[in-house]
């Protein structure tokens, strides 16, 4: 996404001739030279070039997209100057500086508009050899996307507080997925484009991709629901189709704008081609936060669509180049590669910082059960983030692999990746009315081993069964180790089966204490044997507790039968009478005030799940 002419921060050197990198002063200033030397100038209105683009479509749109940039960016950027005339003294004079500064950045934002169409529509004319991009410059979602990019990239070079991300979007009446589609497009016609707001772009394009599109009311659920047909019936239970988008008309109601040019009050359904119903506007509570800038993750390069316009065809319609599949199962297929690449290097980035570092043999098993998570489990996805199924996979690869890898080990290795947030292991989204759990219903959030226990295991235990049996052979390699993949790896290497279970037979573990391990029963063996085995799931001796370590776990166990033993005298045990479920009771009233629900199964639950 790097371009050769775009300028690069100055980057110092010390006293012994070594460049150093350049500090977030010095990345300030070069965004804000950036925008002071090449944006301000510009006009605020169309160039000629980009008019004669406009004037030779099947209609004159300069009028159209003149006044939908002024309603979208004034949604963005309120003047103020028209909310309250009552303030008086001090606050007035605060409130007509807050609307010169927005005035100030609208201008900005919309002279980067401006400029950045007129390159798309140059690149656009080249490829298709003609003047007449009707189907681009006539899409409604298309223009409120690169107006929201504009604005987004004045708002980070200006490091503004008071609008955060993902305001932008609910302001615009576009979802994430929406945006996702002309991210790289943007960044690639804008070549005088500074390095740290490329890189704020790229941190942009993951937050969309990681959560934001997975979202309910994203218009991804419009286009899968297209792409795959099967998931139509759970898509419409969820309730995760967009909304129409919001006419500028209602954006002018609702920002109460001044000036704003009533032509329609109804939703847009993206008819500006044909009557797709594509485009949507999310209903979901904005949360302000601000994102972190990190590199961990880069969109691919190539973009599979012969040409920008065709991100924006009608869903329904065959694409000539894809094969006889639809422009629908297209972006899908895109989209799910970007999730692929990123899942990728969160993986790798996981490995890399647990101790001791995990060998590429687990990398590629973890990142062969993302792709088949993805592509037949796809419903996992759904109102949750990505990193939630990036953990469940590594800890249910490691149980597979017999890795003495705990839950606690795998969030603690989390936690050190520049994205990581508590709320993604502390609140994982769960669907009770699609299972049968004890009478429970309705929608809730829950801990990450909840989820993992309850939801993962059930539904992703057949592939962890097909990876570990050995029976995959094809080979599996991550997109950054195979430069002829595409994000898509063709399987999965060669793994061995699970080994024989040990002699059972009893042993004396201790020479000090007169402890013994007693036979394990036949019934049990054949349960363990076969591929409903508990060892699929995170249980008591592993972190269940808050992620505490294991030695707590059994220091609670042995004070509460020390606890017994002080009230009845000398207590004798009968190891053949301890289950998890008595283990169970003896944890849950002296953890009752965790954070985390404790994760308990009886040898019977497990046996019958």
């Amino acid at each position: 996404m790097s371009s050769p002419r775009s300028p690069a921060s100055p980057a110092t050197v010390n006293n012994l001739g070594i460049k150093m990198s350049p500090t977030p002063v010095t990345a300030a200033m070069t965004t804000a030279k950036w925008l002071r030397n090449v944006i301000s100038p510009l006009p605020s209105k169309p160039s000629q070039e980009l008019e004669h683009f406009l004037f030779s479509c099947d209609r004159d749109f300069t009028n159209d997209v003149t006044h939908r940039a002024n309603v979208i960016l004034e949604a963005i950027f309120p003047s103020k100057s028209h909310v309250d005339r009552s303030i008086s003294g001090t606050l007035q004079n605060v409130t007509q500086m807050d609307s010169l500064w927005a005035e100030d950045r609208k201008s900005e934002a919309l002279k980067l508009y401006y400029r950045v169409l007129e390159a798309m529509c140059k690149a656009e004319s080249l490829l298709l050899n003609a003047t007449n991009l009707t189907p681009l410059l006539s899409h409604e979602c298309f223009h409120r996307c690169m107006l929201a990019c504009s604005a987004e990239l004045v708002l980070a070079t200006h490091k503004t507080v008071t609008i955060m991300f993902p305001d932008v979007l609910e302001r615009t009446g576009i979802t994430a997925f929406d945006l996702s589609k002309v991210i790289e497009s943007y960044v690639r016609h804008e070549e005088t484009l500074p390095r740290e707001l490329k890189r704020h772009l790229n941190t942009f394009e993951e937050h969309l991709l990681e959560s934001l599109a997975w979202e309910k009311g994203s218009s991804m659920y419009n286009s899968l629901i297209i792409a795959r047909p099967s998931l139509s019936e759970t898509i419409n239970r969820l309730g995760l189709l967009a909304d129409p988008m919001p006419s500028l008309d209602s954006i002018t109601t609702i920002y109460n704008i001044s000036n704003g040019r009533l032509s329609s009050s109804l939703p847009i359904k993206r008819d500006s081609l044909d009557a797709t119903g594509e485009i949507q506007s999310p209903k979901r509570l904005c949360t302000e936060r601000k994102l972190a800038e990190r590199n961990s993750f880069t969109s691919p390069v190539k973009l599979k669509f012969p040409h920008l316009q065709s991100a924006f065809a009608t869903p329904t319609r065959s694409n000539p180049a894809g094969g006889g599949e639809t422009y629908a199962e297209t972006g899908i297929h895109i989209f799910f590669t970007k999730i692929l690449k990123l899942a990728a290097n969160r993986i790798k980035s996981l490995c890399e910082k647990m101790q001791p570092p995990q060998p590429p043999k687990i990398r590629e098993r973890v990142y062969f059960l993302i792709k088949q998570i993805l592509s037949l489990q796809t419903f996992l996805f759904f109102n949750r983030h990505i990193d939630q199924l990036v953990l469940c996979s590594f800890y249910g690869v490691a149980k597979i692999s017999h890795l003495t890898l705990t839950f606690k080990e795998i969030i603690n290795s989390y936690k050190k990746q520049s994205q990581c947030r508590p709320q993604v292991f502390r609140s994982v989204y769960i669907d009770w009315s699609t299972m049968d759990r004890d009478g429970k219903t309705g929608q809730e959030h829950v801990d990450i081993i909840t989820f993992y226990n309850e939801v993962f295991i059930p539904s992703v235990k057949p592939l962890l069964v097909e990876l570990g049996s050995g029976s995959i052979v094809k080979n599996n390699r991550l997109p950054e180790e195979d430069a002829s993949a595409d994000g898509q790896c063709p399987g999965s290497p060669r793994l061995s089966p699970f080994p024989n279970l040990p002699d059972m037979s009893p042993k004396k573990v201790s020479a000090s204490h007169n402890v013994y391990v007693s036979p394990l029963r036949s019934s049990k063996m054949d349960t363990l044997l076969s591929p409903s085995s508990t060892s699929y799931y995170a249980f008591v001796g592993e972190s269940t507790h808050a992620y505490q370590s294991p030695s707590k776990d059994l220091t609670a166990i042995n004070n509460r039968l020390n606890s017994h033993g002080n009230t009845r005298g000398k207590l004798k045990l009968n190891f053949d009478m301890v289950s998890d479920s008595l283990v169970a009771g003896s944890l849950c009233p002296q953890n009752g005030n965790s954070t985390l629900n404790p994760i308990v199964k009886s040898e019977k639950s497990h046996h019958q799940s």
